[in-house]
């Protein structure tokens, strides 16, 4: 009664709080993301061009290629003519450079910034007054920038002097060619020797318009109540759908796996440095000792104990693929988590369960990813059991006990152990399952003692598994972590474009018609081409994928993305329970890893450093999350029975793309 009677009290209060409580949040995340602004604005490691005062910012005309850039100074020239008829009293010219410049007027040097690379956000605001007589002048002004292209924004209003196309560059201060605005990015010439998605769907037409059809009559065939009953029982349960699932993937592994280039995946020869290092030396490599180095050694660990037990029965060629294997058992429990997941979250709905358990068993990313070398997968399968056991503790299938807050710390511990992104599922984690306890919890003494209880065991679990490495980096480089990009690795390298700039932030569509590194455009197009196709080709390598079927799939995943933005608006509209509880944790949680992501996608200038793949733990948020928008979807008869058509060319298409012919 006592337990009734409080969880009646903080409902009550919660529903007479709501308004204040959504503006609460409303003013913190405005007052966050403003903050981020202005960090972003002023922080010189944010390599960010924003245009202003109706100029843009320029560069050298330069193609952009798919190469990997070392520490360099790289200088760019430009210029534009006036023709000055009436001196103006003041003629302020306001330009920012990245990062050096020095201005000359008329082959005169009249001004310099600073050597300090630390201050090139800093606007330069120069009176051109003092030089300016009526004629005919040329202003140029030298830019010089370390580890990226030179870039250029000028302006002053009274002499009509605006940045852009007018204006004139040179990397060698003869040849002058006009300047191109930074927002203007060339394609990748591979990406154009493709097909564009809709001719890739047009030349694989016949197979997709037949599956659809199956589907599409089967669906409408089945809601017939005049259909034979041998043909309402021939629906497949969702525990056999994920026994078929799992029975596809065996068969991949199996063919795929004499098939694939050894050294395909993003940096796989790093990783099998890193694996090779470990069987011959024995111990765990600093940082700075190599490429991949600076990873957590939980996997490598891992892999060298494979490495070791098999190199004596077979050839060295045999142990790689071997090791690609445990990748592919990552990929494998995937399907199992999101299954298990699905079942909790929409006990007694078959249907949705089906439709669960296909679209996280047969997401792309986790397809292609699980057939290289390399930590990412069983991170994601780490991460994933994480989130199982909250959704399982959210469905009231576990208790919030302290055998669950041990299990829960140990996995955890592993995940950091094996990558420290693992960090990004602690905050929606501790929060939803704090929750969980204090709405559980007799009295809200009892609440805040049980959350402290579960929260220091899952910690204190966590650290004690993991922490030792993190100590280390500490005590022997100076930090807990080091990134792959820092500084003290000596390793610096970049990519084009080496910048970033408001539109890459926003914009997006490239992927939809040329996945393959549409990420060069923006962040939007780079996590939709590797999350519904292997966008970066596996780290460059090419791997003979059927690209046919993961072009079009970069059109046919257009349904499923349609589902999870449909799920992620429909969340908040979800009546409290378990799955609401699990929709929001999805929706925390992607939030996070998406955050994380744009942060490093802003900070970092690679190519690949905005990757959906760094969220593949989260496979069964997003599993969640489509479910929801489907559920919306899949309403009415007709609209149901197209779905399911599209759904299955979409779930053929990603299979396939990935089973080496």
């Amino acid at each position: 009664m006592r337990k009734d009677h409080w969880a009646g009290a903080v409902t009550n209060f919660m529903s007479r709080r709501a308004c204040l409580i959504s503006f609460i949040v409303a003013v913190i995340v405005t007052l966050s993301l403003s903050a981020g602004m202005l960090r972003l604005w002023a922080d010189p490691g944010f390599n960010l061009l924003v245009n202003e005062g109706g100029a843009e910012w320029i560069r050298f005309p330069k193609p952009f290629h798919l190469a990997i850039y070392w520490s360099e100074s790289l200088s760019t020239s430009f210029r534009c003519r006036l023709d000055v008829r009436r001196t103006p009293e003041k003629a302020v010219l306001t330009f920012r450079a990245m990062k050096k410049a020095i201005v000359y007027l008329d082959g005169r040097l009249i001004f310099r910034t600073s050597e300090d690379l630390q201050r090139w956000k800093e606007p330069h605001r120069l009176d051109l007054g003092p030089w300016l007589e009526t004629g005919k002048h040329e202003l140029r002004i030298d830019v010089s920038n370390l580890n990226g292209h030179p870039a250029l924004l000028a302006y002053c209003k009274s002499l009509g002097i605006f940045s852009g196309e007018s204006w004139e560059a040179s990397s060698d201060s003869r040849e002058w060619m006009p300047a191109l605005p930074v927002d203007q990015i060339s394609h990748l010439p591979i990406s154009r020797q493709f097909p564009r998605s809709d001719q890739a769907i047009r030349s694989l037409f016949p197979l997709f318009f037949s599956v659809f059809a199956l589907f599409f009559f089967w669906s409408l065939r089945s809601d017939d109540p005049l259909s034979p009953s041998w043909f309402t029982k021939a629906h497949l349960s969702a525990g056999a759908v994920r026994w078929l699932v799992l029975g596809a993937w065996i068969v991949m592994a199996v063919n795929n796996f004499w098939k694939l280039p050894l050294e395909m995946g993003m940096d796989a020869n790093g990783h099998l440095q890193y694996i090779r290092y470990l069987f011959e030396n024995g111990r765990i490599p600093l940082a700075t000792e190599g490429w991949q180095m600076f990873q957590s050694p939980f996997y490598y660990l891992l892999a060298a104990a494979v490495y070791q037990s098999f190199l004596s029965l077979f050839s060295a060629e045999t142990v790689i693929r071997i090791l690609k294997l445990l990748s592919f058992l990552c990929g494998m429990v995937q399907v199992e988590i999101c299954y298990r997941t699905l079942r909790n979250a929409y006990p007694g709905k078959e249907s949705l369960q089906v439709i669960g358990t296909l679209l996280g068993g047969l997401l792309p990313m986790n397809l292609y990813m699980s057939q290289s070398l390399g930590n990412e997968p069983l991170v994601g399968c780490l991460i994933a059991l994480i989130i199982l056991l909250a959704c399982l503790v959210s469905s009231g299938v576990r208790g919030a006990t302290r055998e669950t807050a041990i299990l829960m710390g140990f996995i955890l511990g592993l995940a950091l152990l094996t990558k420290v992104t693992a960090i990004l599922i602690v905050p929606p984690l501790l929060f939803f399952v704090s929750v969980e306890i204090m709405k559980r919890s007799d009295s809200p003494g009892e609440g805040i003692r049980s959350v402290a209880r579960f929260v220091i065991i899952a910690l204190c679990i966590a650290m004690t598994v993991a922490g030792w490495y993190y100590l280390r980096n500490r005590i022997e480089m100076g930090r807990f972590f080091v990134g792959g990009w820092d500084a003290i690795r000596d390793i610096v390298w970049w990519q084009d474009p080496g910048y970033r700039t408001l539109r890459q932030c926003y914009i997006f569509g490239e992927s939809i018609s040329y996945p393959v590194f549409s990420s060069i455009y923006g962040f939007w197009d780079a996590i939709y081409s590797s999350f519904w196709a292997d966008g970066y080709m596996s780290a460059y390598d090419r791997p003979p994928w059927n690209y046919g079927f993961m072009l079009s799939g970069a059109l046919l995943s257009l349904l499923p993305s349609t589902a999870i933005l449909i799920g992620f608006v429909v969340t908040g509209r979800v009546k409290c329970g378990p799955l609401s509880r699990m929709l929001r944790f999805s929706v925390c949680s992607i939030a996070f890893y998406l955050a994380a992501i744009f942060y490093l996608f802003l900070t970092v200038p690679f190519l690949s450093s905005a990757k959906a793949t760094y969220a593949l733990g989260l496979i069964p948020c997003f599993a969640l999350i489509g479910t929801a928008g489907f559920e919306i979807l899949t309403r009415k008869r007709f609209l149901r029975a197209a779905v399911y058509g599209l759904f299955a060319c979409w779930a053929v298409g990603s299979y396939v793309s990935y089973f080496i012919i």
